[in-house]
């Protein structure tokens, strides 16, 4: 680690690419991480919604419950799908 270090700092030119590279990944991961929010945000209304028009009573239990589940499923989703993409990149290489 070392090395790589004293490449960077004794090579700008590196130090730029470097610095490109890790901002692209920085927001490459926001982006990706507001749309996981979004659809999260979106469930969660619809499943409001739908509680409030079909005349069910929401309790604070059930609404944290609810919240956990989807949350948990979502991630499990984005697991799965970073997991796919890396044997991908793996099998091309």
């Amino acid at each position: 680690m070392d090395s790589f270090s004293n490449i960077l700092s004794e090579n700008p030119t590196y130090l730029i690419i470097a610095v490109v590279f890790s901002i692209v990944i920085l927001f490459s991961l926001a982006k990706k991480l507001l749309k996981i929010t979004l659809v999260a945000l979106s469930v969660f209304i619809l499943w409001t919604a739908y509680t409030v028009w079909t005349g069910q009573e929401i309790s604070n239990d059930e609404l944290k419950e609810k919240f956990l589940e989807t949350g948990e499923k979502l991630k499990d989703s984005a697991i799965k799908k970073a997991q796919e993409k890396t044997k991908e990149e793996l099998l091309k290489k």
